[in-house]
């Protein structure tokens, strides 16, 4: 078996973490935030957002298409939690071959 990177397998046939924080969840298989699950073979056009600035916390979302929604999967105030989020993200997609 062929695996993308360094991500190997979980033991029985188990998604492997890729991340796992306070605010979400990303595996090989799907991203779980605010209660929800979402597979990861049914999200498409990820955008990342940043609102706020100068004077204001910032504020970071991850939006995608799911089943023909628009829905936001993600959103934290913390620029490292985001891009931790963000990449395990990327890197599920790239393994399950989406990217």
């Amino acid at each position: 078996m062929s695996i993308s990177g360094n991500i190997t397998p979980a033991p029985h046939g188990r998604p492997t973490i890729l991340y796992q924080g306070p605010g979400a969840t990303v595996t090989t298989e799907f991203f779980e935030a605010g209660g929800f699950r979402f597979p990861l073979a049914e999200l498409d056009a990820l955008e990342r957002v940043e609102h706020g600035g100068w004077l204001q916390a910032r504020l970071y979302e991850l939006w995608a298409w799911f089943r023909d929604e628009q829905v936001r999967l993600f959103h934290c105030y913390d620029a490292q939690e985001f891009g931790q989020v963000c990449r395990a993200l990327t890197r599920a997609r790239e393994h399950a071959g989406l990217s």
